[in-house]
C-alpha cells in the first residue's frame, strides 16, 4: 500500500486531535474542492449517479477491512509458528514465513487512476481491488499448516476459508477475484448486488483516450483505437444495469476496472458466457448488513438489542411493549390492581402475547 502521504496525512490526523475529525476534514476537502457529491444529470459532465459515490466509499471501507483482516492473520499465524519452535528441543532452520504463506495477501502499491472526463453510462470510478498477476492460478488446491491445527483450503477461485476442527468456515477473500475467479487477461469479482471485471490492458496504453469501452445490458467490448481485435468482446452471463455501470483505467497497473450493479441478485458462476464456470456452491453467500434493505437491517438490529437485553436480565423489546400494555391497564376501574404500586413481576410475560400470571 501507498505510503507517500503518510506525513501530510499524519500531520493533519494530529492537528485535528481524533479520526472521526480527520474523516470530516477527507469529505470536507471532496465537498469544497470536487465534484463528489454532486448528483450526475443528463448533458452535464459533473458529478456521479445517484447513490455511487456512497458505494465507492464502502467500497473502499470493504477493501482495507479485508486488506486489514489478513494482516491480523498473518500475523496471528507468525505468532503460533514462533510458539511452536520455543516447544520444540530441536531448532528448526524452516522459514516461520512459510506458515502463512497460504492466506498471506500483499497489496501492490496504489495505481494513479485515468478516467474519462465525462460520467456516462461508462462512466469512470476508483477501483476498490488490486490485481496481483503474481498469485495462483485458480486451480482448487489443499494446504495444511504445520504446527497449527487450521487447515487452508482454496474452494474455489477466489476464494479461500480456513476449516477449524469443529468444522466452521472462516473466509479469506483474494480482493481481484473474492467470489469469482482469475482468467488470462481479466479478472472478476461479485458480491450480493455487484460484480466487478479488471482487464489486463496492453502497457502500450497511457491513457484511457487510446480505448473504446462500450457496456450494454449484456455484453461488453472493449478495444484500442484504431486496432480492429478488440481486447475483451463478450456477453455477460446475465443481465446489469447499464445507467450505473462505471468503469476507470489505473495507469500503473495497466488494469480497466468496471464496476456493475446486477438486474436480478443472483450468484454469477461467470462473468462471460464463453468463460469457464465456478461452483458458487462454495462461494462467501454472506451479505454485509448495510447491503441489506432497510427492513431487514431494521429487525437485525432487534435482534441484537433483545440479544442484549438478555445478557443484562432486561426485558426485551416485545416483553417491554407487553410491559407498557399491562401498565397502562393497571389501574383502570375493572383492574384488580387498581391503586397499587405496578409489579411487572406479577405477571409472566410471554412473547406469544399470553400473559399468565406467575405460579407461587
Amino acid at each position: 500500500m501507498d505510503s507517500r502521504y503518510d506525513n501530510a496525512l499524519l500531520g493533519i490526523l494530529q492537528s485535528e486531535g481524533n479520526i472521526e475529525k480527520f474523516i470530516e476534514v477527507m469529505f470536507g476537502f471532496l465537498m469544497r474542492r470536487t465534484d463528489f457529491f454532486f448528483e450526475y444529470q443528463p448533458g452535464k459532465k459533473l458529478g456521479f449517479p445517484k447513490g455511487i459515490a456512497l458505494k465507492m466509499v464502502l467500497k473502499a471501507f470493504d477493501k482495507y477491512d479485508t486488506f486489514f483482516k489478513e494482516y491480523q492473520e498473518k500475523h496471528l499465524l507468525a505468532q503460533v509458528a514462533e510458539d511452536d519452535s520455543d516447544d520444540k528441543e530441536k531448532p528448526t532452520n524452516k522459514p516461520k514465513a512459510e506458515k502463512s504463506e497460504t492466506i498471506e495477501t500483499k497489496p501492490k502499491p496504489s495505481t494513479t487512476i485515468d478516467s474519462n472526463d465525462s460520467i456516462m453510462t461508462d462512466q469512470s470510478k476508483p477501483s476498490s481491488s488490486e490485481v496481483r498477476p503474481d498469485a495462483p492460478s485458480g486451480e482448487d488446491s489443499t494446504k495444511c499448516e504445520t504446527g497449527s491445527e487450521k487447515k487452508v483450503i482454496r474452494v474455489a477461485p477466489g476464494t479461500l476459508f480456513k476449516r477449524e476442527e469443529n468444522g466452521e468456515r472462516l473466509y479469506e477473500a483474494e480482493p481481484d477475484c473474492y467470489n469469482g475467479a482469475r482468467r488470462d487477461n481479466f479478472s472478476w469479482s461479485q458480491k450480493h448486488r455487484e460484480i466487478d471485471i479488471q482487464v489486463k490492458i496492453p502497457e502500450h496504453i497511457k491513457s484511457s483516450k487510446q480505448l473504446t469501452v462500450k457496456i450494454e445490458k449484456k455484453h461488453i467490448r472493449i478495444c484500442e483505437n484504431g486496432v480492429a481485435q478488440p481486447i475483451i468482446d463478450s456477453n455477460l452471463s446475465m443481465d446489469i444495469k447499464t445507467e450505473t455501470a462505471q468503469w476507470s483505467f489505473e495507469v500503473d497497473e495497466h488494469l480497466l476496472t468496471i464496476s456493475l450493479d446486477k438486474v436480478r441478485e443472483y450468484w454469477w458462476d461467470s462473468a462471460f458466457e464463453d468463460e469457464e464456470k465456478i461452483n458458487v456452491q462454495e462461494i462467501d453467500c454472506s451479505q454485509p448488513i448495510h447491503e441489506l434493505d432497510e427492513e431487514a437491517q431494521g429487525k437485525i438490529a432487534q435482534l441484537l438489542f433483545d440479544q442484549q437485553q438478555k445478557r443484562k436480565g432486561l426485558p426485551t423489546s416485545e416483553e417491554q411493549r407487553i410491559q407498557d400494555i399491562l401498565k397502562r391497564a393497571w389501574n383502570k376501574d375493572d383492574s384488580p390492581f387498581k391503586g397499587q404500586p405496578f409489579d411487572p413481576n406479577s405477571f409472566k410475560v410471554e412473547t406469544s402475547g399470553q400473559l399468565p400470571p406467575n405460579q407461587p
